[in-house]
């Protein structure tokens, strides 16, 4: 199956799918919480409903900007502008079959989170990823926003679900690279592709504790 080359076999994440499938078949909103290198883009990327046209939205735009970005994702032809974002919002409101997936929800203008709400109550789902202070933010200045949203924590994969899936490291390579790296992501999959470098260069077909230590002595431990 093809998602399965792209996604470590988690049934954390996997649980999660179907429950962000079962939330937005029923016009409803999710939120993805995450710190910072736990996958949360890349779990994002897996949400492919085969019912729902995905249409991402960037979180840095302007508030003028953000309702028109969704419509000329869908097709649209609109003009960002002050004047015409109430009717941008409007017509947002009234379209079906799509799902708005807004990623780095952290950078969110404060004025948007009205809008949304409107776009959530019209039955448009939202699936909202981003850091821990997201549902801080929801929870002391839009209560009533949250309790809209199923939330979903994100956590690092076990080590377990790695050994499996870099199977051109030794698990005591892998062990080790997961503890220095204290769980980031980003830092695992770089340290990962270093030595990988390495070992292609070394001609090696495995790449063993003592290799990836080399690239692990400037990292310290938690």
């Amino acid at each position: 199956m093809k998602r399965k080359e792209t996604f470590i076999n988690d049934k954390r994440r996997v649980s999660y799918l179907a429950a962000i499938y079962n939330r937005i078949y029923r016009g409803q909103s999710v939120l993805i919480e995450g710190d910072y290198g736990v996958g949360k883009s890349r779990f994002l990327n897996l949400i492919q409903p085969q019912k729902l046209r995905g249409v991402r939205a960037e979180t840095l735009f302007n508030i003028h900007e953000l309702p028109a970005s969704i419509l000329q994702e869908l097709n649209y032809d609109v003009k960002a502008t002050y004047r015409r974002t109430p009717r941008h919002l409007k017509q947002i409101c009234s379209l079906s079959g799509f799902f708005i997936v807004m990623d780095e929800s952290n950078d969110l203008d404060r004025r948007a989170w009205p809008y949304l709400k409107r776009i959530i109550d019209a039955g448009v789902p939202i699936v909202f990823a981003g850091l821990p202070k997201v549902r801080t933010y929801l929870s002391s200045e839009h209560p009533d926003i949250l309790s809209r949203l199923k939330t979903l924590v994100l956590y690092p994969i076990v080590v377990e679900d790695f050994i499996l899936e870099y199977k051109d490291f030794e698990p005591e390579a892998i062990e080790q690279i997961y503890v220095h790296t204290r769980g980031d992501m980003r830092k695992f999959k770089e340290v990962c592709t270093d030595c990988r470098d390495k070992a292609k260069e070394l001609n090696h077909s495995l790449i063993d504790l003592n290799l990836a230590l080399e690239f692990l002595s400037d990292l310290p431990l938690i």
